[in-house]
């Protein structure tokens, strides 16, 4: 009997831990916080640059009290105690970008993007880069990544122009110099112009080139006869003007994104008399036209601010003008190669 007696103590004993144990046990509330990632920095100028970020998770109250980026110069990570710009609320997830300002030429910078919600502020990954030097006698400027992804075209093969722009903060050291070459992705064959425009949102027209036997499905490398010298205070948009294609085809090669909106991305449905972003009218063409610009002043010299440009080439043709169901936001397609 006294065997029987120390196994039911045993027993009772275990079954006491057992309970103590789950008496113990506290509940653990999970709270699922913002999350917030910073993408590299590919457009840098000589005292700016701009940043892009994309909010991944909104957190436990689907609200962004505030968003943006934060940066420092040397090795050090940067927070919202240093110098920073705030984008403000949101209840959006995705991408988002910003130009800073104020920046030393030929510097090293560390940007994070950051998140600020009711649990605190939480920050993405650290990005790097170097601003430039400045001058110089010649680059190239482009928002792509230098490699096709796939086309975008209008599924009825009307005409469309596609440009990138860029704002004065991002021309600055490049006050004098002229545009000397363009080269851009042609997906499908189609007969392309180069064009310029300049100005704020809708911007003039300046000119138009014919490009005579581009490559398909290759870089195409033009060099204008006109003569364009960038003034520094003025924005500069270059596009494509695409006419002749083949309806069900996607002649504008672009890269795989994310969209610089807004800038990357620009294109018209009325033969550049009204643009927009390509993102911004259909989220899921995340993209950058493959279009980039070359700006030289070979001399290092000052040019006169002035266009050398022929006043009866400032109006397309009407009778090469897209027609007016191009307009058509929903005709916006894309297809992968």
């Amino acid at each position: 009997m006294k065997i029987n007696f120390i196994k039911s103590t045993a027993i009772i004993g275990l079954i006491g831990l057992i309970t103590g144990l789950f008496s113990d046990c506290k509940k653990i509330d999970l709270v699922r916080i913002a999350a917030v990632r910073t993408d590299p920095v590919t457009i840098i100028y000589t005292d700016g640059a701009t940043v892009y970020g994309n909010i991944i998770d909104l957190g436990e109250d689907d609200n962004i009290e505030d968003f943006g980026f934060c940066w420092l110069s040397g090795s050090l990570l940067p927070t919202i105690n240093d110098l920073h710009i705030g984008l403000g609320e949101t209840s959006l997830s995705g991408f988002y970008s910003a130009t800073i300002n104020g920046l030393q030429p030929n510097t090293d910078y560390n940007v994070r993007s950051y998140v600020k919600d009711a649990n605190g502020v939480n920050y993405g990954n650290t990005e790097s880069f170097h601003t430039l030097t400045g001058g110089g006698s010649g680059t190239w400027l482009h928002y792509d990544d230098g490699t096709n992804f796939t086309g975008v075209g209008l599924t009825d093969g009307s005409n469309f122009d596609y440009a990138v722009r860029f704002p004065p903060q991002a021309l600055t050291q490049y006050n004098g110099f002229r545009i000397t070459k363009i080269r851009f992705f042609p997906k499908e064959p189609a007969q392309y112009h180069v064009e310029v425009y300049e100005g704020v949102n809708p911007p003039n027209f300046v000119y138009y080139e014919d490009v005579p036997n581009p490559l398909i499905n290759a870089w195409t490398e033009y060099n204008p006869t006109n003569q364009y010298y960038i003034n520094s205070a003025v924005e500069v948009w270059v596009g494509i003007w695409v006419t002749d294609y083949i309806s069900g085809t996607y002649p504008g090669g672009v890269d795989d994104g994310p969209a610089i909106a807004g800038e990357g991305d620009m294109i018209s449905f009325d033969s550049g008399l009204s643009w927009e972003s390509l993102y911004l009218n259909n989220s899921s063409l995340n993209y950058n036209w493959n279009l980039q610009v070359y700006v030289t002043n070979q001399k290092g010299e000052e040019f006169l601010l002035t266009n050398e440009i022929s006043a009866e080439i400032k109006v397309k043709p009407v009778s090469e003008t897209g027609d007016s169901d191009s307009k058509a936001a929903s005709k916006i397609e894309n297809l992968n190669y």
